[in-house]
């Protein structure tokens, strides 16, 4: 809900995080999930809305996840439906994925070190010209929360004109499994 005391970059964090921790509550022994993610009003251009949707396979799928007990506090700003049917009509779907750009040089120095067994110093030389990668797709901000690191989560849409059955990552995530577009 519109806040005017709250950026909605703000509650995405919180949002998402707590989303986040549900997901990983019931990944499978593989790190992933039957639950995707959409954003009904993402635009390509920095833009994700003020609408989450979440996809199960089934009603139960979405009742695991207890979101009223992940939610806390940030329920107050909130507008939480009722578990719906999808749309019988659906003639798209897509796939939201996470985009990893190579932005961060001392990341990839450090990186780079540890793969070459050369200095940090040394491998962020090689990375004196470096150029970070410029995107206009949407983002949230997050918290590692093995490391306490600020993170950006660029989320990329892709349509694709029918379903595909797959698992999400514990992001709601997937290259290749969709969920409805409407």
């Amino acid at each position: 809900m519109p806040d005017s005391e709250i950026a909605l970059g703000f509650l995405w964090k919180k949002l998402y995080k707590q989303i986040h921790l549900a997901l990983v509550e019931v990944k499978n022994e593989d790190n992933l999930v039957s639950i995707g993610v959409s954003f009904p009003k993402y635009s390509s251009d920095r833009f994700l809305g003020d609408t989450l949707r979440l996809f199960g396979f089934t009603k139960e799928d979405l009742e695991d996840l207890k979101l009223s007990h992940w939610l806390g506090k940030i329920v107050d700003y909130l507008i939480i439906s009722e578990i719906q049917n999808v749309p019988c009509d659906i003639s798209e779907y897509v796939t939201f994925s996470r985009k990893q750009f190579k932005t961060n040089v001392e990341r990839l120095a450090r990186r780079q070190a540890k793969r070459k067994g050369i200095s940090f110093e040394e491998a962020l030389k090689n990375y004196e010209n470096f150029k970070e990668a410029e995107t206009k797709l949407p983002f949230i901000m997050m918290e590692s929360m093995s490391t306490g690191n600020q993170m950006k989560i660029f989320i990329e849409k892709t349509i694709k004109s029918e379903f595909k059955d797959g698992k999400f990552s514990t992001y709601g995530l997937s290259k290749t499994a969709t969920v409805p577009w409407f």
